[in-house]
Order: structure tokens, then sequence, then C-alpha cells
């Protein structure tokens, strides 16, 4: 399944470390199916630093979803 991140950076490798604390759903990498919507988050953090807008695309195994020793907290959103 192909998800997106919006940003101002390419990212070519997720690093927690650099998550912020005080997000919606705590500290993490937020991720969206919606690549739209990934864009506009983008485009609302390029405009309030002056930057472009950079729309970052991963492959993610949904087996992980299923996967009892995955080492991810996941917040799944259906609807």
């Amino acid at each position: 399944m192909k998800l997106y991140h919006g940003s101002t950076v390419v990212i070519d490798k997720i690093d927690l470390s650099v998550s912020k604390p005080n997000k919606d759903f705590g500290k993490g990498f937020y991720l969206s199916d919606n690549k739209q919507q990934a864009y506009e988050m983008a485009s609302y953090k390029a405009a309030q630093l002056d930057m472009e807008p950079v729309v970052n695309v991963f492959e993610f195994d949904e087996r992980i979803l299923t996967d009892s020793f995955s080492p991810l907290n996941i917040k799944r959103f259906d609807n």
C-alpha cells in the first residue's frame, strides 16, 4: 500500500527521534493514504516556513497490521 507524508523536505528514511512530541496522537510519523491530504499538509507547512511543499511516498507492507509482534503502534482510521 502506498502512503504519503506531507513535508518541506525529502525524507529517505523515517527517523522517529526527530518527531515532534505534541501532535494529535503523540510523537510519531504521520502518514495518509490520501495523496491530496498529504499535499495540503505540506503546502500549509511550506507556507509557514516560506519553503516548497514535498509529498514523500512510502510503500507500506499491510501484513504488519496483523502481526502481533509488530513494534509499531498504529492508529488506523477507515472513515
